[in-house]
């Protein structure tokens, strides 16, 4: 891992899937934290949507200035607040410490996200830049995925799992630290003073309507990521009758692994053919997925989420090669800066939403509407990929096999 071509480049991809992975721990202990702490779904929503701001201050604030700083102290910093976030759950009395812990927590994951892909871009041997945007990403849903499932069991068979769960980011956050000593500085202007700025968002006009097209595509992903955050838990549980935790995480987690698979597994599908591809499996199982709330039964959840993870890793896939196809080196800060806002901006519409929602129509309900709204968004999103002048898919920029790490 260490000492092979890409051991520096797998390190921090780890460091990458340790924030993700400590994000999801609370996801099996939505159902405990309303039974004990007496809270509707509404208000611990609103908790739990208090991510976004988090990842929004280091992303625009802190990140951008990871060149002067030094990108592995920013990693180090998202260490830091990953266990500090653990630390504040495992001691949560009410939901406004909740709402603190999943602040803290999108701190940790803006300190690391764009630092640790701009640190594996450099750490890539080969400069294959698909590749680092397929481990970033299968990194991500793979870490989430682990996360909710260890998470899952913990909760269903461990004493006092609210706290003893909490262990775990503590844990992948002290191996992060390890991870991150054994890799090499990136940062080209570590130490130079450039004065205090905030990240811009910017997009040149000739590359607009693409970029929108792959801002779409981000925005369906974590959109149906925050549905099945919000949702299956309680669904499992309300819905369809199964007191386990662990097979509400099973299935979260399902979503997530099946993305990262996807994502592994189809590295010749990018960039606009993989949304032509994506998008459509998106529609169908979202259609699928409204069908079968109502009917309760289990069985075609598991099939459904699996097909819907399947899209959301071809889709997420499509969208990032997409930006990275048609962004230029001197705008690509800004242009991605955009790209994971909107990402993150819709991450909480439906975490708060169908928390909301499902007070006055009730959970089922509340699902079935979102999951209409993603359809019909998508539907839009297929559309206008079709009228939208972009690059072939699959060519993306070319591997350098010559290039020395």
């Amino acid at each position: 891992m260490i000492h092979g071509p890409r051991g520096a480049f797998r390190w921090t991809a780890y460091a990458l899937a340790a924030t993700s992975f400590a994000a999801a721990i609370p996801t099996p202990l939505y159902p405990l934290y309303e039974e004990r702490l007496h809270f509707s779904a509404g208000v611990l929503g609103l908790a739990f949507a208090a991510y976004t701001p988090g990842v929004f201050l280091t992303l625009f604030f802190l990140a951008p200035h990871a060149e002067q700083l030094g990108r592995k102290n920013l990693l180090y910093v998202g260490m830091a607040f990953t266990i500090l976030a653990a630390i504040v759950f495992e001691s949560a009395s009410g939901v406004l410490w909740l709402a603190l812990a999943r602040f803290i927590a999108g701190f940790a994951v803006g300190a690391t996200t764009s630092v640790a892909t701009a640190a594996m871009s450099d750490l890539e041997p080969y400069r294959d830049q698909h590749h680092v945007a397929r481990v970033a990403v299968a990194a991500n849903f793979g870490g989430f995925a682990v996360g909710a499932t260890l998470s899952g069991f913990l909760v269903e068979y461990a004493p006092d799992p609210t706290r003893l769960v909490y262990l775990l980011p503590v844990v992948a956050s002290l191996i992060g630290v390890l991870a991150i000593a054994a890799t090499p500085e990136t940062a080209p202007e570590i130490g130079s003073r450039h004065g205090f700025h905030v990240q811009r968002v910017s997009v040149p006009a000739e590359v607009r309507r693409p970029f929108w097209v792959a801002v779409g595509g981000i925005a369906a992903c974590y959109s149906i990521y925050g549905l099945f955050a919000a949702l299956i838990p309680s669904y499992v549980r309300g819905g369809l009758r199964i007191s386990s935790p662990l097979a509400a995480a099973a299935i979260v987690a399902l979503m997530f692994g099946t993305a990262a698979i996807a994502q592994l597994g189809t590295s010749q599908i990018r960039d606009r053919r993989a949304l032509l591809v994506g998008f459509p499996l998106m529609i169908g199982t979202l259609v699928a997925l409204v069908l079968i709330l109502p009917l309760t039964a289990w069985e075609l959840v598991v099939v459904v989420t699996a097909a819907l993870g399947a899209s959301v890793g071809l889709t997420f896939m499509g969208s990032v090669t997409l930006v990275d196809r048609v962004a230029s080196e001197d705008a690509r800060g800004e242009m991605l800066a955009g790209f994971y806002l909107a990402g993150y901006l819709a991450l909480a519409v439906p975490t708060i939403g169908v928390a909301e929602a499902s007070e006055q129509i009730g959970l089922t309900s509340a699902g079935v509407l979102f999951g209409i709204v993603l359809a019909l968004a998508v539907a839009l999103l297929y559309w206008g990929i079709h009228r939208t002048p972009t690059p072939p898919g699959g060519g993306g920029r070319p591997r350098d096999r010559h290039a020395r790490a």
